[in-house]
Formats: C-alpha cells, structure tokens, sequence
C-alpha cells in the first residue's frame, strides 16, 4: 500500500505516524518513567520534613533527659564547700596527698556571667597519686563538677616537702541550677 503513495501522499501521513508513535511511546515509556520520578521527588520531601530530629519528640525527650543527668552532677548541697571539703580531705589522706584549701572570696560585684558557686583546690604528691585524685573526685556525687584541672611538675628550687612532690591544681563548679 505504501508503494502506491506518492510522495505527497506520503509526507502528509509522516506527521500523524509521527504522532502515534509519540503516543505509543509516552504509554509504554515515558508516562511511567515520568510518574516514577515525581514519586521520587515527593518521597525525598517528605524524607526530609520527617529526618529533621528537631521536630522529633522521642529525641526531645531523650536530650531533655540527657541534660538533666549533666545539671544533676552540678546540684549540691547548702554547705557545699564543708562537703567538698571534708570528702576531698577523706580522698587526699586516703591517696597519701597533701591537700590546701583556700577559700574563694566573692568579688565587690557579682558577675552576672557567673551561674553558681566555684571552689579551688590544691593537691600536692605524686604523680600517679594525683591521677587517682582526679579519678576518685569525678566520680564523687554531691561536690559539683570538676570545671578545671591543671598538675604542674615538681619544682628545683621549692622548699620543705613540696620539693619532689607535683602539685594538683582543680577547680570546681556547683550550684542550683533549674531547666524550666
């Protein structure tokens, strides 16, 4: 039938054919490639509002929870500084350590950056000794958390006992602290 056509004839049925084989193609192909990439797209969006953790109430909790065992180690007592330090006294005697205590003075005016009350202590001993300070002090519930620690290397020229001994430096923090 085709090789009756003249080419006229043939070139008027180029474009319908044109047509129907877009047609065919889109049905078979491309209508379903075209679905399956918008229910990619709407799959990601959605993938994306639901992995935003800060929205997530299983992962408040638990970081809410998180954080109230942290403020937990900082809540102590009202006579905080005799519990420091009667314990760290029990500690350092028990370690073969010296220990110094200076009381921390309160500036003329408070420091509205400062949250809670800080203490500092003063070992002085052994090396391994102090370690074993350090370790049993952090693991001490109710004397608030060991905000710094700084050991210094025994001195020549010290005097007395102090001369072969390293000296532990550890500051401490505590206070009321409330999470509304």
């Amino acid at each position: 039938m085709l090789s009756k056509l003249n080419y006229v004839q043939k070139n008027k049925l180029l474009l319908p054919l044109l047509v129907a084989g877009l047609l065919l193609c889109w049905f078979l192909a491309f209508s379903k490639t075209f679905d399956a990439i918008k229910l990619n797209h709407k799959l990601n969006d959605d993938s994306s509002k639901n992995s935003d953790i800060s929205f997530n109430p299983v992962y408040t909790q638990r970081k809410l929870s998180a954080l109230n065992e942290i403020l937990k180690g900082y809540k102590v007592a009202g006579q905080w500084n005799d519990q420091l330090w009667m314990q760290s006294s029990a500690i350092a005697a028990k370690n073969g350590v010296a220990v110094d205590f200076t009381l921390n003075k309160p500036g003329l005016e408070p420091d509205s950056t400062q949250v809670g009350q800080s203490q500092t202590l003063y070992f002085h001993g052994r090396f391994v000794q102090l370690v074993k300070v350090i370790d049993t002090l952090e693991s001490l519930k109710g004397i608030g958390r060991i905000s710094g620690l700084k050991i210094r290397a025994p001195k020549a020229d010290a005097e007395g006992d102090k001369q072969s001994k390293s000296e532990l430096r550890v500051d401490f923090r505590a206070g009321e602290i409330r999470l509304n």
